[in-house]
């Protein structure tokens, strides 16, 4: 039995594009951008204490390594000037981004800068480790370095309540600020004076 045209036709016509994707050897293809975002999403902080510079980096990888090496090699280093050789940068942190690890790396951050302070600041006094001080003055500055810089958000400012009121104990941090602040007024001759209640 013959063919009918239409059949032949039917025959000679070429399978749309996509036919035949529900054949289970068949396995769609993604492209680069999709197997890089399925990848763990790490943030890189490199630092170049020589020229001041701290960098941070975002790069999907399959591991700390991997994001570290493509920190390194990525095409968004300046062509030259500072901050232009890798070679120079150090590694700060590695991490893998999460839903908390902003508020960490802002802890992590401080962290850091403070331990800075206690550095250069000792270093300025030519200590190796901080003072202590009787004197109330020196408590009392202990005391507002320690609720302004050690513990923001975490230890208020005296108010009306006097378990507040209360100084709290110098730590390392507060005393090295207060000693800088007392060795920089009397470089420029001023002293702090307690004014009696009238």
């Amino acid at each position: 039995m013959s063919e009918s045209p239409s059949n032949q036709n039917a025959r000679n016509l070429a399978a749309p594009e996509g036919a035949g994707n529900d054949d289970p050897k068949h396995v769609p293809q993604q492209s680069p951008e999709v197997q890089q975002n399925d990848l763990p999403h790490y943030r890189v902080e490199l630092e170049s204490i020589d020229e001041g510079i701290v960098r941070v980096d975002y790069v999907h990888a399959g591991s700390m390594e991997e994001a570290l090496v493509k920190a390194r090699e990525s095409d968004e280093w300046p062509s030259s000037g500072p901050g232009s050789d890798p070679s120079r940068f150090h590694v700060v942190e590695v991490s893998e981004e999460s839903a908390s690890s902003e508020a960490r790396h802002q802890r992590n951050a401080r962290r850091r800068y403070i331990n800075t302070i206690v550095e250069a600041g000792l270093t300025a006094l030519g200590k190796t480790a901080p003072d202590r001080s009787d004197e109330e003055f020196f408590d009392v500055l202990c005391d507002f370095f320690s609720r302004a810089i050690v513990w923001p958000e975490h230890i208020g400012f005296p108010s009306d309540d006097t378990e507040a009121d209360r100084l709290l104990k110098p730590n390392d941090v507060s005393s090295v600020l207060a000693q800088l602040l007392t060795t920089h007024l009397t470089h420029h001759g001023l002293k702090v004076t307690q004014s009696l209640p009238e």
